[in-house]
């Protein structure tokens, strides 16, 4: 994966204003997480995973429906890949479904690896703290 350079000013200043909307919706935060892993992949695909990472982080003990993963292909096709491929992180195309990590910058990238690890954090504490005592 390669960075971007450096812009102007104004660019850079709308490069960041991209990275916390791109970063400001947990569904878009899950797709990038997993397209840095994948790289490429499909809307199917990627609406599966996200929707089993999103159930497994609201409750650990359920499984996604597919109404679950319907919500999710619909909000990714319609809402998050979209706004992710205007920003430039994806290239997204819509009607054949293949979905693409885009070249993200630096600032972008470390800011997905803290997120994941509070993230999983998190998520640990919850299951650690919901077990039952005794």
């Amino acid at each position: 994966m390669e960075s971007r350079s450096s812009g102007s000013g104004d660019e850079d200043a709308a490069m960041v204003d991209a990275a916390f909307g791109a970063l400001a919706d947990v569904e878009r935060r899950h797709a990038l997480y997993y397209l840095r892993v994948e790289e490429t992949t499909t809307l199917g695909e990627l609406a599966t995973v996200v929707t089993g990472w999103l159930r497994a982080r609201e409750d650990g003990a359920s499984a996604a429906t597919p109404e679950d993963r319907r919500r999710t292909i619909v909000g990714l096709h319609h809402t998050h890949l979209p706004m992710l491929a205007d920003a430039g992180f994806v290239r997204y195309d819509p009607d054949s479904g293949e979905v693409a990590l885009a070249d993200i910058p630096d600032f972008l990238d470390t800011a997905l690896d803290r997120a994941l690890a509070v993230e999983r954090a998190a998520s640990s504490d919850s299951r650690h703290n919901s077990r039952p005592r005794g």
